[in-house]
């Protein structure tokens, strides 16, 4: 262990004591040159940080109002492709209809060509016997 000095300090000593403590002086210095230029960076990126954070909710409140009108457009086209729906079911229905209608007047043109040719048979067969 260290033995006990009850010796007096030098000057020489104390220059060395001072000089270390200068040494150390300086060091210390420097880093707190260089933590408070770190701090002084931290809160202008801090700054940087909040003016991009408002910038971005400007931009997600556009967005928003974007949705909204794009909801809108949506239900709109929505309404149109249910009456087109509808429409399509509407003319389905009209040409089934049309083609039922179609067959019932053929139907009903070949009885009358039956009826009349009926007729001129009996019209014939009428005039022999009178």
């Amino acid at each position: 262990m260290n033995a006990h000095r009850d010796e007096l300090a030098t000057k020489g000593d104390l220059d060395l004591v001072r000089k270390d403590l200068a040494q150390v002086k300086q060091e210390l210095a420097g880093k707190i040159d260089k933590i408070a230029l770190q701090v002084i960076e931290n809160r202008e990126q801090m700054a940087i940080k909040d003016e991009v954070d408002k910038r971005f909710d400007e931009v997600d409140k556009r967005f928003d109002a974007v949705d909204k009108r794009f909801d809108v457009v949506n239900e709109r086209f929505d309404e149109l492709l249910r009456g087109q729906d509808e429409m399509i079911g509407i003319f389905t229905r009209v040409d089934d209809e049309r083609v039922a209608t179609t067959a019932w007047i053929r139907r009903v043109e070949g009885s009358v060509e039956t009826n009349k040719s009926e007729i001129k048979k009996i019209k014939t067969k009428l005039a022999m016997d009178a």
